[in-house]
C-alpha cells in the first residue's frame, strides 16, 4: 500500500495539489510514518478559485505552508464516520475544521467530500470538491500573524 503522496500522485485528480506539496517541500511530511487524516482538493477546486486569489496564494509558499497544515489532521486516522461523530476536529495547524452531513452529502466546512475513506500506508484520504473558503481565511490570517 502506498503511502498519502503516492497516493495522490497516483490518483490523477491531484496534480496542483502534489505540485503545491513538493514545491513547499512537504513531501516528506505526507510520506512519514503517520498515521494522519488528509483532505484533498481536487484540481478543479483549485481552478474554482478565483485568479487575482488563486495567483496570490499559489505564490505564496509561507501562505501555502500553512494551508497544508489545514488540510491535515496529526496522529489520527479517522474515517469519514470518525468525524462526522466528533463534528469538528483540529487541524496541524492548531484550527478547528468542522464536519458534518448535508443534503449535499459531507461537508468539510464548505467543501463537499467527493470521496472518502482512501486507504493509504500512513493515513487516510478525504477527496473534497473544494478548497474550503473557510480554510483558506484562517490560512490566510495564520499567514498574516506569523508575518508580522
Amino acid at each position: 500500500m502506498a503511502k498519502i503522496l503516492d497516493t495522490l500522485k497516483n490518483d490523477g485528480r491531484f496534480t496542483r495539489l502534489v505540485e503545491i506539496i513538493q514545491t513547499l517541500g512537504e513531501d516528506t511530511a505526507l510520506q512519514g510514518e503517520g498515521p494522519m487524516t488528509f483532505f484533498a482538493p481536487v484540481d478543479s477546486a483549485w481552478d474554482a478559485i478565483p485568479e487575482s486569489n488563486r495567483a496570490m496564494i499559489l505564490n505564496d509558499k509561507q501562505m501555502l505552508s500553512h494551508l497544508i497544515d489545514f488540510f491535515t489532521i496529526g496522529n489520527h486516522k479517522c474515517t469519514l464516520d470518525a468525524l462526522l461523530s466528533k463534528n469538528v476536529v483540529q487541524t496541524v495547524e492548531g484550527n478547528p475544521i468542522m464536519v458534518r452531513k448535508t443534503d449535499q452529502g459531507t461537508q468539510v466546512d464548505e467543501a463537499i467530500v467527493l470521496e472518502g475513506n482512501i486507504e493509504a500506508e500512513n493515513g487516510i484520504i478525504h477527496v473534497l470538491d473544494g478548497v474550503p473558503f473557510v480554510t483558506l481565511s484562517q490560512a490566510f490570517e495564520a499567514y498574516t500573524a506569523a508575518s508580522q
